[in-house]
């Protein structure tokens, strides 16, 4: 798999994660949120997994790098916060699939 698709879904999550939170739909249903960010976080840990063959603990640090600091920037979003459910959420989705993948 090519590299520039990682970056690519990186830059999608970024931009998904700067959009103001009233911009956003409202979703009724509880819960929904989060399991976006497993979402996103699985595919992300899928992509660079499988761009850049990874397979040690360090490539599990760089998807919860990745996931602090885009917390840390949803602080500065208008009508957004950090979150350390979302944190919790996006270190699930990415610490499972890469137990899954590294099996």
């Amino acid at each position: 798999m090519k590299r520039w698709v990682f970056f690519i879904w990186l830059a999608i999550l970024f931009i998904a994660t700067s959009i103001p939170s009233g911009a956003l739909p409202e979703v009724g249903v509880f819960g929904v949120d989060k399991l976006c960010h497993l979402f996103l976080y699985s595919v992300l840990t899928i992509f660079l997994f499988f761009s850049y063959g990874e397979r040690n603990w360090k490539f599990f640090v760089l998807i919860a790098l990745i996931a602090l600091l885009d917390e840390l920037h949803q602080y500065y979003i208008p009508g957004r916060c950090m979150s350390v459910y979302d944190l919790g959420a996006d270190l699930l989705g990415g610490g499972v699939t890469f137990w899954v993948l590294k099996r």
